[in-house]
């Protein structure tokens, strides 16, 4: 009987630890999906920001074609 009940707690060991480590799977795919977006986004404003911004005065860059001329 004593190795009987040894098993069933290995057993519930195992159970446990393989609920735990879904649960743990499944929060990092959702922050990581999350954390995607958002870069996604960042990155999409961020090109838009820099592709069409309006430069008047001390430009780091002279390029810009739709740049204001005084």
């Amino acid at each position: 009987m004593i190795n009987s009940s040894k098993g069933q707690a290995t057993v519930e060991y195992i159970l446990i630890f393989a609920l735990m480590a879904m649960i743990g799977l499944g929060m990092v795919r959702g922050i990581g999906t999350a954390l995607s977006s958002s870069i996604k986004r960042l990155s999409f404003v961020l090109t838009q920001e820099l592709s069409t911004g309006v430069c008047p005065k001390r430009c780091f860059y002279n390029g810009y074609k739709n740049r204001i001329s005084n």
